[in-house]
């Protein structure tokens, strides 16, 4: 079976979790292939669309969800992008004393970061 694919949605102040989370997954050495927005697109149509392209081409679609995430346009309009395209969404607290969710994200659940509750996503996708 192929290595699952996975976009990861999350606020351009969290960019530090996203590093942090690919580089520990990566060490992991379980197969997963994790793809994220494409950076520095000048034009926000192109840059949605190329957004817009990747979550398609996923499997499913982890958000990492922060403090920052409210307030963060890019991050909630890939959660709502990834919900439109009828992805499999799960969102992930990176800060130990923030557990809001976005509305965007629906009935997609938000879990406490764990490699069991990430190995949980990827298997059921």
């Amino acid at each position: 079976m192929a290595p699952k694919t996975v976009f990861l949605a999350f606020a351009e102040q969290d960019e530090l979790y996203r590093d942090l989370f690919t580089t520990q997954w990566a060490r992991s050495g379980d197969q997963a292939r994790f793809l994220d927005s494409p950076a520095g697109t000048a034009c926000p149509d192109e840059w949605k669309k190329d957004v817009r392209e990747r979550i398609r081409g996923c499997d499913g679609v982890i958000a990492l969800i922060g403090g920052a995430t409210p307030d963060s346009p890019v991050a909630r309009w890939q959660i709502r992008c990834a919900v439109a395209e009828g992805k499999p969404l799960m969102g992930l607290w990176v800060e130990k004393k923030y557990r809001g969710k976005p509305t965007e994200m629906g009935p997609a659940r938000c879990e406490s970061w764990t490699w069991e509750n990430i190995g949980d996503f990827l298997d059921r996708l």
